[in-house]
């Protein structure tokens, strides 16, 4: 089954974000999330499957360049003058995990926002036992930092990127390439794959 991502720009789509949320926050963590999914710096971005419509996966990217306070809080050490995006409410149905969803969304969003909206930095709260082997700093070169926070999604710490760098440039190349042969070997023996930048819905 082919998984097609866009970015959420109707109400229909943002109802179905809504669903995903429901069912992998509320009903499988237990964590009832605030419904701020139209302020104006959040851009949403949701997986669908290409055969039944179906909204199996979605990820947010919020503008945080002014949001000092929280930035200081989690000491991450940002100069209040660049630009700063955060990575959040990454969530995959359970019957579609495991087939490269969360790369090929995080790479979508940095295509189309990260890249266009000129961001210094990237960050997100990650849980701190997964942080150091995750695809997020295996793969996209995001870098755990010490510090760890406890909230309602259990203990996690701050996974950041430098954006404007030779190695970030690097890792964003490697996990394109990465994902284009998983698809290709996928698409050859008939097994599900998801589709990136060059074969998504406008």
């Amino acid at each position: 089954m082919d998984i097609v991502i866009k970015q959420i720009v109707s109400k229909e789509d943002l109802a179905e974000m809504l669903e995903v949320w429901e069912q992998v926050f509320e009903r499988e963590m237990g964590i009832m999330l605030p419904r701020d999914s139209e302020a104006g710096n959040i851009s949403h971005w949701l997986a669908r499957s290409a055969l039944s419509r179906k909204a199996v996966g979605t990820l947010s990217v919020v503008d945080t360049s002014d949001q000092h306070q929280l930035h200081d809080s989690l000491v991450l050490g940002f100069d209040p003058k660049t630009r700063v995006a955060r990575f959040t409410h990454l969530a995959v149905l359970k019957p579609y995990r495991g087939r490269k969803i969360p790369l090929a969304l995080m790479l979508e969003a940095h295509r189309n926002v990260i890249v266009p909206g000129d961001f210094d930095h990237t960050w997100l709260l990650f849980d701190v036992e997964k942080a150091a082997g995750s695809f997020l700093t295996r793969q996209l070169g995001f870098k755990p930092l010490p510090q760890t926070f406890v909230s309602e999604y259990g203990c996690r710490c701050p996974l950041v990127r430098e954006e404007h760098t030779p190695e970030a440039e690097l890792f964003i190349q490697q996990a394109e390439q990465y994902l284009k042969q998983y698809e290709s070997v996928h698409a050859l023996t008939g097994a599900p794959r998801s589709r990136t930048a060059l074969s998504l819905m406008s």
